[in-house]
């Protein structure tokens, strides 16, 4: 039987060229959330001889290609791991460099005409608390310059732990309980996802993970988005972070839907 044809004028383009690249013809569906550990910055920079800094401004520009590839694939929600928890264990220069780089870009964001022509909603999540009020700031001017849009969201997780997400989840559902605004009864697993990053009420829900991405050849999630990642498909790619591009992105999207099939 002839296999029908589902490439239609609504089918975003990459994922038309996509598809006609893998035969997949009855597979157009993007993932609806799409998360990136972004690993490799560093060695990627010591490979090409440079400081830890440009490897992480490298690192930057590819987040930047990588946002507007999955708004183009019809993607409505990118999670990327900016800084966990345990990034605080870098030296001090290094965290310096970092924490000058954050600053810098989420100043960015309020004048970035590429952000507000598309509607990009910037949401951070994790323990701004650790973050030095400079970085607060800069973030709480991004997330307020951006906190009306709907077209796509865009989740940064900053001095963010999934253990650390779940554990302080649970100290706001027992408070709710204390304050009777919540019965224990009443806890389940869409609850619960409620009670997740960010804690702000008027954020709709991130929702769970289709597709997982690990660049950087490691093998493991790194206690990155723990609660949401539970039926992810995962694709860990070889390439570093700086590297990685929209040939690396479309095999990571072909292997969602090979075990999608």
């Amino acid at each position: 039987m002839k296999q029908k044809n589902l490439l239609t004028k609504e089918t975003p383009i990459i994922y038309t060229k996509l598809i006609s690249d893998t035969n997949m013809l009855d597979k157009t569906e993007p993932p609806t959330h799409l998360a990136i550990i972004q690993d490799g910055n560093r060695r990627y920079a010591l490979q090409k001889g440079h400081s830890a800094y440009k490897g992480h401004e490298e690192g930057v520009e590819t987040t930047e290609k990588i946002l507007q590839l999955s708004k183009e694939a019809g993607i409505k929600n990118l999670t990327v791991y900016a800084f966990s928890t345990e990034n605080f264990r870098r030296n001090e220069s290094e965290l310096n460099d970092l924490f000058e780089l954050f600053k810098k870009e989420f100043e960015r964001i309020p004048t970035n005409e590429r952000i507000h022509e598309n509607e990009i909603k910037i949401r951070v999540i994790g323990d701004l608390d650790l973050m030095s009020e400079e970085v607060r700031e800069a973030v709480r001017k991004a997330e307020k310059s951006t906190e009306d849009y709907d077209n796509f969201n865009f989740n940064i997780a900053l001095a963010y732990g999934g253990k650390r997400e779940i554990r302080d989840s649970i100290k706001l559902l027992s408070k709710k309980i204390k304050q009777g605004k919540l019965k224990a009864s009443e806890i389940d697993e869409k609850t619960f996802l409620k009670h997740l990053y960010p804690h702000n009420p008027s954020n709709e829900i991130i929702p769970e993970i289709d597709l997982l991405i690990r660049t950087g050849g490691e093998k493991r999630l790194s206690n990155f988005l723990l609660w949401r990642s539970i039926n992810a498909t995962v694709y860990f790619s070889d390439v570093y972070w700086p590297a990685f591009g929209e040939k690396e992105f479309k095999k990571a999207l072909a292997r969602y839907h090979k075990l999608k099939e």
